[in-house]
């Protein structure tokens, strides 16, 4: 049993599978990168329009949900996102990189944790060794009022928010 999305695509209403959702979604942004600015949206428009056709042409009565394998014979017909040019900006989806305009937050880790997390993500926020956190955090601990400073740590910062699963890369 497969999740379905319902999506708009070129002024079509469509049922799509979650896996050809994803494939379709990072095809679609992959191209948007690769447009030089001038008339971006009408591009776009002029694209989702032929996938539409596409997919229109290929569902019948029997079968009325866009699956992966057709994702990927439309991804075929119009051709790689490479064959739109060298990306000119960053994905939408992708995270900021370092920089002033990059928002960081200190949370307790959610993959590099023995206890709670704390030291994980001192390290990750700080962007320094995990190693060199835990090994202070243990001196602290061992000489001083490390564990209490733990212990209140470990309760207030928050635990880092779950990512959303990223979708498998198209195949061609």
């Amino acid at each position: 049993m497969k999740k379905t999305v319902n999506v708009n695509i070129g002024g079509a209403p469509f049922i799509v599978d979650e896996d050809a959702y994803g494939m379709l979604k990072k095809y679609l942004n992959e191209i948007e990168i690769r447009l030089d600015g001038v008339d971006d949206k009408e591009t776009m428009q002029d694209i989702e329009i032929r996938i539409a056709d596409i997919f229109n042409g290929a569902i019948s009565a029997q079968s009325q949900v866009v699956d992966a394998a057709l994702v990927k014979r439309a991804i075929a017909i119009i051709g790689s996102a490479r064959e739109f040019g060298e990306p000119r900006r960053s994905l939408p989806d992708q995270e900021p990189g370092p920089g002033p305009d990059r928002q960081r937050r200190l949370y307790r880790s959610r993959r590099e944790k023995i206890i709670g997390g704390v030291c994980g993500g001192i390290a990750e926020y700080s962007e320094i060794d995990l190693t060199l956190v835990r090994v202070l955090m243990a001196l602290f601990i061992i000489f001083g009022v490390g564990l209490m400073v733990y212990i209140v740590m470990w309760i207030i910062i928050p635990l880092e928010p779950a990512k959303q699963e990223n979708y498998n890369e198209y195949r061609r």
